[in-house]
């Protein structure tokens, strides 16, 4: 069952936000694949503001990128885990991982990490555990993987909590006016609405504002609290209901 999330929806300051957001900058019941798609008012301003950040090595940084820049510099100064910045392509938001743990031989990988997302276009962010693995296959010249997100844990849990808070803390010190995104919201779909990385489908919120990472992730369950960052008020008006039928 998809989870979908009104762009109707009042209910709730954050989810009004994050629906007001979509609105301004994905057309509604338009292909991504169309021609026309590009020409939205919507989606030629944001692709200035990704471009302006997210631009050719020769290009002077824009200011978001300067202070994403400036908050990685601070993590791996306060910390000796490893930080991998992972703002691949052309996309709506700045991504990075923090490295807990990792394990590689010659049949697998297997790696536990923080993953941590600040949006171009629209003040959130994302912050999430992640417990993933790869398998190996070698071939007769070279070796194929096939990679699997096992589980996600939403919230400051066990052993992500003291690095989860920390990330949490630098972004709102360098992102001051940002909200973080619940998780379960993050995993939402929006019906009629598609992003250049959804594929041709309803994208999720996650897709609307950071990047493609649980294109594929199909887990329903998260560890930790699903809702944690929503003000002490869980009730989005969220609805529940089968993926719209192509020839509607």
């Amino acid at each position: 069952m998809i989870r979908y999330l009104p762009l109707d929806n009042n209910h709730n300051k954050l989810a009004s936000a994050i629906a007001d957001a979509i609105k301004t900058y994905y057309p509604a019941g338009i292909d991504s694949f169309d021609s026309v798609y590009s020409e939205f008012p919507g989606i030629v301003k944001a692709y200035e503001i990704i471009y302006k950040n997210i631009g050719p090595p020769e290009q002077k940084p824009g200011p978001q990128a300067v202070i994403w820049t400036s908050l990685l510099r601070e993590l791996c100064a306060r910390g000796t885990k490893e930080i991998k910045e992972t703002t691949y392509g052309f996309v709506p938001g700045f991504s990075a991982d923090l490295i807990l743990q990792q394990f590689e031989d010659d049949s697998h990988t297997r790696t536990k990490r923080i993953a941590f997302a600040v949006s171009l276009i629209a003040p959130f962010y994302s912050i999430c555990g992640i417990d993933e693995t790869s398998i190996k296959e070698k071939g007769d010249e070279s070796v194929r993987s096939y990679h699997a997100i096992n589980v996600v844990t939403a919230s400051p849990y066990m052993e992500f909590e003291a690095d989860f808070k920390e990330i949490e803390q630098q972004i709102n010190k360098f992102f001051p006016n940002y909200k973080i995104i619940p998780f379960d919201l993050c995993m939402s779909h929006i019906e009629g609405v598609q992003t250049p990385s959804s594929m041709g489908q309803d994208c999720t919120v996650y897709n609307a504002f950071f990047n493609h990472l649980f294109n594929f992730y199909t887990h329903f369950r998260s560890r930790g609290d699903g809702y944690y960052g929503d003000e002490k008020n869980p009730n989005f008006k969220v609805t529940l209901s089968p993926p719209p039928s192509k020839s509607a």
